[in-house]
């Protein structure tokens, strides 16, 4: 009898650590500017307060501090989420893919957003690559990895892609064009696909390594993910998720990791995945929720 509950507790602990659902929030391309929505600092003091008030842990802001040309009001702004306890990273200066743009030109756009960020640094940097383009071809990839390895920059990559960003392109067309929004609806929509993106890359981690990683999901500091960010971390929580901070994420052993193959557009899960299995992997959501998007927002392509 003591066997079989020790057999028992044995298996429901594996069970437990397989299907943690951990996941931390880092946001992308900060600060936006002002939309149709939001004035660019109100949207990011929005986002702080939210983020305070549901008790998330330290997120991680991927600037680009070009996104204005006045760089110092770029740079207050930022500061805010420094000041609330929330960590800066490098996200480029000027958001460049770096296949278009190739190796010199790509680091010294670090270099520049870096020397803008330096007072808002704090122990190890973060850098992620605008679009999770790390390169096709592998000799570049590599150059740039070792570049950033040897500026003692830690790689910022990304577990969940949910591509979030469709949802403020498109709300910001249709108030541009005069349409009735029906924001309770958009919100649902979002919340069905951003979990189920998170549910979708944690299935397919449990496949290719046996357990639940500590996630990272990449967000953005865009209009519909500030507005229905407390919507999300509470739909999270309800399925199970437990929000955990950005730093304590990165500290699983899959983010030393890397791979060889350069599939790296959704995320890092999916590039594990295909080099274990030579396939790829994607999350089927994004071109069946912008098409459901456009009929909500009553849009033609």
């Amino acid at each position: 009898m003591k066997l079989r509950s020790l057999l028992l507790f044995i298996l429901t602990s594996i069970l437990v650590v397989a299907h943690a659902k951990e996941i931390a929030l880092t946001f992308d391309d900060a600060p936006m500017g002002t939309s149709w929505h939001f004035e660019s600092s109100a949207r990011t003091e929005i986002l702080i307060k939210k983020l305070k008030g549901l008790g998330v842990p330290p997120v991680i802001i991927f600037a680009n501090a070009c996104n204005r040309e006045d760089s110092a009001s770029v740079i207050l702004q930022l500061t805010k989420y420094k000041d609330a306890g929330h960590l800066i990273g490098n996200h480029t200066c000027s958001h460049p893919r770096l296949d278009d743009i190739g190796f010199e030109k790509y680091i010294k756009n670090i270099e520049q957003n870096e020397k803008l960020l330096t007072p808002l640094l704090m122990g190890v940097t973060f850098f992620r690559y605008p679009f999770l383009n790390e390169s096709i071809d592998e000799k570049l990839r590599d150059e740039v990895r070792n570049w950033l390895k040897g500026n003692h920059y830690k790689n910022g990559q990304v577990s969940i892609d949910n591509d979030d960003y469709i949802f403020s392109s498109k709300i910001n067309r249709a108030k541009q064009n005069g349409k009735n929004i029906d924001y309770k609806k958009v919100e649902a929509l979002f919340l069905k696909h951003v979990v189920g993106a998170a549910e979708f890359y944690d299935s397919l981690a449990v496949k290719t390594l046996g357990r639940s990683p500590k996630h990272v999901i990449l967000l953005h500091e865009m209009d519909a993910t500030v507005m229905f960010i407390d919507s999300l971390v509470n739909e999270f929580r309800k399925q199970g998720w437990n929000i955990i901070s950005a730093q304590d994420a990165y500290q699983d052993e899959i983010y030393s990791r890397q791979p060889k193959n350069t599939y790296t557009n959704n995320g890092f899960i999916a590039q594990l995945a295909k080099e274990n299995t030579g396939e790829t992997f994607s999350y089927n959501g994004d071109k069946e929720t912008g098409a459901e998007l456009d009929k909500i927002l009553d849009l033609k392509n």
